[in-house]
Order: C-alpha cells, then sequence, then structure tokens
C-alpha cells in the first residue's frame, strides 16, 4: 500500500510571479492576503465544461489544482482560435498554442499529460492520487472503474481522498448510461419546458446552465467535505447529477401548486401573479418588476393614470387584471427611449433596467467597475490578449483569488510526477520514451 501524506502546498513559481505582477490585488492594507483553500490539491480529471469550471472554482479559492489530459488534450484544445505567445491565430495549432476555452478554463491550474488508458499511465496516477486532497471527475458512470481508478480503489490508497464526480444522470438508475449534454439536460428537467412563451416550442436557456449549476454545486461539496475532513479525518465520495441540479433550480418554486392552478408551462418573460415583465421601448426592451402595492402607485402617478390604481390597488386584482395593466403600462412604455424610461423609474424607486445583448457586459458601467471580465493572458506572452473571461465572481474581505495564466499543455507532467506521485527520473523517461506523456 502506497503511503499518505498530509498535503502542503509548496507554491509553484509561476504563482509567486502572477502575485508579484498583481500586488494590489493580493494585499489590502498592506496585509498579504491568504488563499482560503491554499494548501489543498485538487486533481482535475475533468472535460469541456462542468468539471472544468468546478475546478477552476476551486483554483480560483487556492487549491493546487493539477489538471491531467490525454496526450494532444481533450477536444477544448483543438478549437481555435488559438492564443499564444506572440498572439491569436486559426491556422494551425502551434505546440505552446492555447485555445480559446482552456484559457479561460485553466487558469490558475498545473497541467500534466498522462495516458490513463495505458497500465503504466493509470499506475502513475495512482501514485499521484496517494497524495492529494480531491479528485474531480465528469466522465460517464463506470469510465473510472475500468481504468481502475474507482473511489474504493483510490480510497484504500488514500483514505483522505475526497473524490467528486459529476455525471448525467448519476451513477445508479435506470438512466445512468444515457448520454449527457446540456440541451438533453434542459430538457429532460423540465427547464426548457419552462422557458419560452405560451405559443411558442420549449427553449433552452442561453447559458449552459446544465453545465455550469451543477459545476458551482459540486464545488460547494467539496467545500463541504473538506471541512467534514477536519472533523473526522476522513475522505468521502460526492455525488453530483447534472439532471438533479437543474430539478433543483426549478422545483424551487411550488411547481406542483402551479400546476394544480392550470398555470401554463411557459409564461414568457412575464408573471401571472403580478406586473413583472419585459415591454418594448422607442429604440430597445425595458424590464419592469412590482413587487409592492406602494411600487405599483408610484408608478401609476408616473404615467398619470390614477384608474390604473383602481385595477391594482393589492396583489389579488393586480394579478387579475394583469393583462390590461400590463397593456397600458407597455402602451406608455412605447413612446419613450430606453434611457429615460429606466431613468423615470430609478427616480421614483420602481425597479427596472435596460435589456442589454448578450455582448454588452463588456461595456456597462458597472460590470467594469467591479472587474467582472478580466483579460485572458498566454503564460509567455508579456501582455494581456484582447480575449475576456469571467472573473471569479465571489468577492472576500481578506482573501486572495488572484490566478495564474492557463499553462500550456503538459507544462508540468514530469515536476508533478516527480514532486508529488514520486516517480524517478529514470521512471519518468521511460513513461516519455513510451509515450505515456504524450
Amino acid at each position: 500500500m502506497l503511503r499518505v501524506r498530509q498535503v502542503r502546498l509548496r507554491r509553484h513559481p509561476q504563482t509567486r510571479l502572477l502575485l508579484g505582477r498583481h500586488s494590489e490585488r493580493g494585499k489590502r492594507g498592506g496585509e498579504s492576503l491568504v488563499k482560503p483553500l491554499e494548501g489543498v490539491r485538487v486533481i482535475d480529471l475533468t472535460r469541456v465544461v462542468s468539471g472544468p469550471v468546478c475546478t477552476w472554482f476551486l483554483a480560483s479559492l487556492g487549491a493546487e489544482v493539477i489538471r491531467v489530459d490525454p496526450p494532444g488534450g481533450d477536444v477544448t484544445w483543438r478549437i481555435p482560435p488559438w492564443v499564444g505567445p506572440e498572439g491569436e491565430q486559426s491556422e494551425v495549432m502551434g505546440p505552446d498554442d492555447i485555445g480559446i476555452s482552456y484559457l479561460r478554463k485553466g487558469r490558475g491550474k498545473r497541467s500534466v499529460v498522462l495516458d490513463l488508458g495505458r497500465p503504466e499511465g493509470a499506475d502513475a496516477f495512482r501514485r499521484l492520487a496517494a497524495n492529494v486532497d480531491v479528485l474531480v471527475d465528469n466522465f460517464r458512470p463506470g469510465v473510472m472503474a475500468s481504468l481502475g481508478l474507482d473511489y474504493e480503489t483510490l480510497a484504500e490508497l488514500n483514505p483522505q481522498l475526497i473524490h467528486a464526480s459529476i455525471t448525467g444522470f448519476g451513477p445508479d438508475g435506470p438512466d445512468a448510461d444515457l448520454a449527457s449534454m446540456d440541451l438533453i439536460i434542459q430538457g429532460r428537467s423540465g427547464l426548457m419546458a419552462k422557458s419560452g412563451f405560451p405559443d411558442g416550442p420549449p427553449t433552452k436557456a442561453g447559458a449552459t446552465v446544465g453545465d455550469q449549476f451543477p459545476a458551482a454545486l459540486c464545488a460547494l461539496g467539496v467545500v463541504a467535505a473538506l471541512r467534514q475532513r477536519d472533523i473526522d479525518g476522513k475522505g468521502q465520495y460526492i455525488d453530483v447529477a447534472m439532471l438533479d441540479s437543474l430539478v433543483t433550480m426549478i422545483w424551487d418554486e411550488p411547481l406542483d401548486l402551479y400546476r394544480e392552478r392550470g398555470m401554463p408551462d411557459r409564461i414568457g418573460n412575464g408573471d401571472p401573479r403580478g406586473i413583472l415583465d419585459t415591454f418594448e421601448s422607442q429604440d430597445g426592451w425595458i424590464t419592469l418588476v412590482i413587487t409592492s402595492d406602494a411600487q405599483f402607485k408610484r408608478l401609476t402617478e408616473e404615467m398619470g393614470r390614477p384608474d390604473l390604481w383602481e385595477l391594482g390597488p393589492d396583489i389579488p386584482v393586480r394579478a387579475a387584471n394583469r393583462a390590461e395593466i400590463c397593456q397600458e403600462v407597455a402602451r406608455w412604455m412605447a413612446q419613450q427611449t430606453t434611457e429615460e424610461l429606466v431613468a423615470r423609474l430609478h427616480k421614483i424607486r420602481v425597479p427596472a433596467g435596460a435589456v442589454g445583448s448578450a455582448y454588452a457586459a463588456a461595456e456597462d458601467p458597472q460590470i467594469q467597475h467591479r472587474q467582472a471580465l478580466v483579460s485572458l493572458q498566454h503564460p509567455h506572452a508579456d501582455e494581456p490578449s484582447r480575449w475576456l473571461a469571467p472573473a471569479f465572481p465571489v468577492k472576500f474581505s481578506r482573501a486572495n483569488t488572484d490566478q495564474t495564466p492557463a499553462e500550456t499543455l503538459g507544462t508540468s507532467t514530469k515536476d508533478v510526477l516527480n514532486e508529488i506521485a514520486g516517480l524517478s527520473e529514470e521512471e519518468i523517461d521511460r513513461l516519455q520514451t513510451d509515450g505515456i506523456l504524450g
């Protein structure tokens, strides 16, 4: 049996470089800020969206995340355009080029290449897993077991290991083996049936919520399991199903009650319970949400329509007369610009906002103030690229969530296998010769 040791993070040289470059964010009031998960070591055995987003969250919180790819990387490595030390190109991928998708999701991670389909590669992985805190995968059920890398096997080597798996439908049950992608899960969960207008088809959410919401829940599960391990010293297996996650999202509302009352699946942007909808202005669209009698009173006064107040002095009456009220609100809004409407409604303290394009966030003053989007940078480039990516969206008063740029494919392979898995230089050279390391 391999010996398990307590993990202590040895900060990677690239991390020190980045922290020096962003020292103002890494310090506050002269105090050096720690990373919440500093000292936690994670193997990222994931691909495409849900798993890489989960481990990016963990890397953002300071975990040392070791991304393990097969030779050549997963599909996200091979989708142009690619960014290299000299900039962007889309013709032929060079050895130091990184696809934009991985440039985003690989931030804060070390890159290792290892062929797990070969016995020598799987054995090297087991030696690595014996010396980490967390393993995250998003393979189909049964794949890890077929490689000899299932939780039961790895837990014998490392009883403190926390192994988190994201699957479409869970590891068991009648549909466990079905293919699962974001669109499939959005449809199966009922989310698509809830999205769109009553006279239109089921509509998916524009963002890949079927991937990204489970990713956030999985990261939460990992943090909770780490805390539990602090208490009892034991690892465990974490099972996150994409289907469960989206069902949790839409059944947060009382759908059973809605069904009893005959509410249709799709209600568009409105809500039968009140004045909540999108309205067209002279030059765009605006959202309006009335949550109280006082707000509706102020709206009718601003419109110069006391008769509308008589139609909706309280929530039940407003709901009953919703169609007529919204028709008059729509007529009033159609005569004004979006900017004018937003200013008038904000002045009377009525919740409203412009509907921006999907690309508007980059120019939004509030989003810029919050630094919610940041420029991606190739690890060997002197300047950031023109491509943007989300910053970690949770802000701490005294924690550092800076990240290193994504590494080029396989950058840390030999260092990780030597320093963490304990392989000798001769063993690593043999794996390299045999093509196990790509």
